[in-house]
């Protein structure tokens, strides 16, 4: 079997060599594993993907290719370092199988607490793909651990093995102060490029409403945390046409605030989350990793009519339970800038607790953001979506 170590860059694969394998492998932004290095990392995927002889693996290339696929078949895996970020690595792995290729996503978690969150996604992934339809979020298809030995240390990595959104990429904001806060799509096949101004809105849109679509109105539990810092968010453009996807959840609660309540208005709490995603929808991180940067008006405006969509989707499926969106937005219309603003101030440690970043940034832009969102709520278009 012929396995091909490759880089993703936005100027195609970049071969590892026998050189870069005997490199220290990265577990953060300038921090290096103990004893690891690269090559070990690239053996532990093999290894993972390979396991209990292959036999998970056959499984599901028999499934994608809707007929019985064994070992012998497999002549060729290309394992590609896709990224890494704060809690796991991210390969993608490319089989070739009879003139077609399969491939996935392989997330690694090192640290004992990436390894617990990565186990509570994986779960988590499964369960809101069982209940949720069309599901937005990847299938997860297993996790297990791979042990790596070097020079009489050991180390366990856990890996979780899921579908790969073929040509869907990563996105942020420009950095650019000449750009402004326009959309930079990270194409690692055809380069980066900036967005339209159609796609920029369609991407939030649908991030806003996938969101929603995942809101349950009655645990009140959303999907967070959420941040375009971690490049959360997904997207494939083409033909006109543009097409959004999550590709994870980190977890599925309410806000502490009314899990704390002994009996809470569901109104009150499709407000708070609407506040919530409107707000954290103009967050990212410079260059996906650096200080937190804040997105103008125009999100917000995309944002309200996402959230929109789905309330309007999911009242039509009957899934609002005692809500109804006309009351809802009629609710929405009676607030004051005022009354948005302390709602805000009220819940904003829990909006933006896992980032002190995030929250002086909303101090510095809290007014005017009430300001942008009262404007499109006021405006006569706000329904028309």
């Amino acid at each position: 079997m012929d396995l091909f170590y490759c880089f993703s860059s936005s100027d195609g694969d970049v071969p590892v060599d026998e050189a870069t394998l005997t490199r220290p492998f990265m577990v953060a932004p300038f921090e290096h594993h103990p004893f690891m290095t690269l090559g070990d990392f690239f053996s532990a995927i093999r290894d993972f993907i390979l396991s209990s002889e292959g036999q998970p693996l056959t499984a599901l290339l028999s499934r994608s290719c809707n007929r019985p696929v064994t070992m012998k078949e497999i002549n060729r895996i290309i394992i590609r370092y896709e990224k890494y970020g704060t809690l796991y690595q991210i390969v993608s792995t490319e089989i070739p199988v009879n003139g077609s290729t399969v491939k996935f996503a392989v997330s690694t978690a090192v640290s004992p607490f990436a390894q617990k969150t990565l186990d509570r996604e994986f779960k988590l992934i499964g369960e809101l793909n069982h209940r949720t339809s069309p599901s937005y979020l990847p299938q997860a298809y297993y996790i297990g651990t791979t042990r790596v030995e070097q020079k009489g240390q050991t180390a366990t990595l856990m890996m979780a093995l899921s579908e790969w959104f073929d040509d869907y990429h990563e996105w942020h904001f420009s950095s650019d102060n000449e750009e402004g806060d326009r959309i930079v799509i990270w194409d690692m096949g055809g380069g980066n490029r900036f967005a339209s101004e159609f796609e920029s809105y369609e991407i939030i849109q649908q991030a806003s409403r996938i969101l929603t679509f995942y809101y349950d109105p009655c645990t009140y539990c959303r999907v967070a945390p959420w941040h375009h810092g971690g490049g959360d968010f997904i997207v494939k453009t083409g033909a006109g046409e543009v097409s959004v996807k999550l590709v994870t959840a980190r977890g599925y609660d309410p806000l502490s605030s009314l899990s704390r309540q002994r009996k809470t208005n569901p109104y009150n709490a499709l407000l708070l989350f609407f506040l919530e995603l409107t707000l954290k929808m103009r967050l990212d991180k410079l260059e996906g990793m650096g200080e937190t940067t804040w997105a103008g008006a125009p999100v917000v405006r995309a944002a309200c009519h996402g959230f929109l969509q789905a309330t309007k989707i999911k009242e039509a499926q009957r899934e609002w339970g005692d809500i109804e969106v006309d009351n809802f937005i009629a609710l929405l219309q009676s607030l004051t800038p005022v009354e948005v603003e302390r709602l805000i101030r009220s819940h904003l440690d829990e909006y933006v607790s896992h980032d002190t970043s995030d929250y002086r940034v909303v101090m510095n832009h809290l007014e005017r953001h009430v300001v942008d969102l009262c404007s499109v709520i006021g405006d006569s278009s706000f329904t028309n979506t």
